[in-house]
Formats: C-alpha cells, structure tokens, sequence
C-alpha cells in the first residue's frame, strides 16, 4: 500500500535525495526535523564549485499535523462557517453586534427560552459554534480530527496527490513514519559539516554545526535515507515550479467575446 519512496540501506553517500536528521527549520525551532539535499549531483560532485549545500526541511507528520493543519483546515472552511453561523443568527433575530455586545452564552440562552429556532436549526447553530471556537482557539490535532476528519482527508489527499504546491508528501521514513516536505523552504549546510554527516554527528561535543539544530533532544546527526528515482526527480521540477513563475497581465475578461464576433 505505501510507496517504495526511501532506500534506508545506503547511510553513507550523500547526494541529491539524501535525507538527514537533525536539521534546522525555522518554523519547528524545537522539533526534530529532517533535511532533504536538493543541491544537484553535478554540484556536489565538483567539491570546489559550492561552498554549502541546500536542502529542504521534511517534517514527521506528527510534528507537521500540530502546527501547519490548522491553518489549511481554516483556509478551506472558515469563510463558509461564518456564514452558514450569521444566518442562522440573523433567522433567531440576532445579529453579530449582539454577540458581541452581550456575549454568545446569554443570546444563545434567549434562542433556546425565546425557541427562535427550530431543533433541527439549534443543532446546526451549535454544531457551527463549536466549530468556529475550535479554529478561533487554535485547536490541537485531536479536536480538529474530530469536528473536521472529512476536510482533513481532503486536505492530505490534495498533498498525497500532488495537487498543493507547497509540500511534497513521503510514505514513510524508517524511524520517523510519514513525513510532510515543505516546497517553499531552503537553507543552507555547511560543506564541512555535510561531510561529517555520513559517519554520524555527536551534537553534543561542542562543535559548531551550521544548519543542524542543536536544540533538540536528539544528539546525534546521520543519514537516513536517500529518496529513490523518479521520485526525487519530482520533487526537484515541483520545487523548481514555485520559483520560476513568470506574471503577466491578465487578458480582457471580454477577449473571447470580442473574438467570436469578429471585433477583434
């Protein structure tokens, strides 16, 4: 069922693919994420032409799902909640204004006494505000599971199947399960230090390692893995996309129109 993504067997070449531990990401300053090499084999080969590589961080999505879903859930249903909630306030004979001038909890308990909706009303009038609060408080993985599962399996199946421009998903990595990569990200690695890495880091050693993270509880810096082909070829052209997007103006929204009346 899972993709044959990760050869774990060769923790000793380091190339275009290979993935590391230990790497720094500014977005997860406090978690354990993985770097991807992005640099071209070319490069890397040619030891005088760079002086640092580029990789891409890959974040366990079970890191990745407590701080990025949130937003993607909110983007995808927010809008529509608002809504669908102000109209059933606006049919109970209440507006926003109110709420927010005496609080949900006392106009909620006049919809209730007053019976300003019908149950089958009450219930989506609730079920919404539950819904509103669990965006609005920046809920963990656990409740957004639980009040938005169906958009959740829309949002990772756009990712799974390509279809989200900023992140590239992998199966499973041995050790770290699941991993979201993140398109619109790079950062820089020492040559020196990518050199260590084949053989094994100690963090701890008081070393200065530019690009890992050292603060995290993990110590130890290593190969773990290298991602096969085509699949490493993918991932480089979906990256390369975000960065080589050229705008122009948009044509007249009557162009076509014009055309097929032989204006133009």
């Amino acid at each position: 069922m899972l993709r044959d993504m990760i050869d774990v067997t060769n923790d000793k070449n380091f190339t275009q693919g290979t993935i590391f531990n230990c790497a720094y990401s500014a977005s997860y300053p406090n978690d354990e994420a993985l770097g991807l090499i992005i640099t071209a084999r070319c490069d890397i080969a040619n030891k005088d032409k760079v002086r640092f590589y580029n990789y891409i961080p890959a974040i366990p999505f079970d890191v990745w799902k407590n701080k990025e879903l949130q937003p993607l859930v909110k983007k995808r249903v927010y809008i529509n909640l608002i809504k669908n909630y102000l109209l059933l306030l606006s049919s109970a004979g209440f507006s926003k204004g109110n709420v927010e001038t005496y609080g949900f909890e006392k106009i909620h308990e006049k919809i209730i006494s007053q019976k300003k909706l019908n149950p089958k009303q009450l219930s989506q009038f609730n079920d919404l505000k539950s819904k509103i609060d669990c965006i609005e408080s920046n809920a963990d993985y656990g409740d957004l599971h639980n009040f938005f599962s169906s958009d959740i399996k829309r949002i990772l199946d756009d990712i799974i199947e390509n279809k989200n421009s900023d992140y590239f998903f992998i199966d499973k990595i041995t050790g770290y399960g699941s991993v979201i990569i993140s398109l619109r990200e790079i950062y820089e690695l020492d040559i020196g230090t990518a050199n260590k890495i084949p053989n094994g880091i100690e963090l701890d050693n008081g070393g200065i390692y530019s690009g890992l993270n050292l603060n995290i509880e993990n110590k130890f810096c290593s190969i773990v893995g290298q991602m096969k082909s085509p699949f490493i070829e993918l991932l480089i052209q979906r990256f390369a996309n975000n960065f080589i997007k050229i705008g122009v103006s948009n044509p007249h929204n009557e162009l076509s129109t014009l055309i097929m009346e032989g204006k133009k």
